[in-house]
């Protein structure tokens, strides 16, 4: 197992520190370490409620709407 530091705490694993602190699942915690985000951030961002989502196309941007 790989330790993980979280502001001034020390958990002896990822999971550990998901039970510990409990914000997000523990899938959506591994996915946002991979991708870059810092262990605080990724521990301490609480996930988007699913009712608040983007479940509905008429809220999607056209591809107009970016500078590609």
């Amino acid at each position: 197992m790989k330790p993980i530091t979280v502001g001034n705490d020390t958990y002896t694993s990822i999971a550990a520190a998901a039970r510990a602190i409990g914000k997000a699942p523990l899938i959506t915690i591994r996915w946002r370490l991979k991708n870059g985000w810092t262990p605080s951030e990724a521990l301490g961002t609480p996930i988007i409620p699913p009712v608040l989502r983007r479940n509905n196309k008429s809220h999607r941007q056209p591809i107009d709407n970016y500078n590609i």
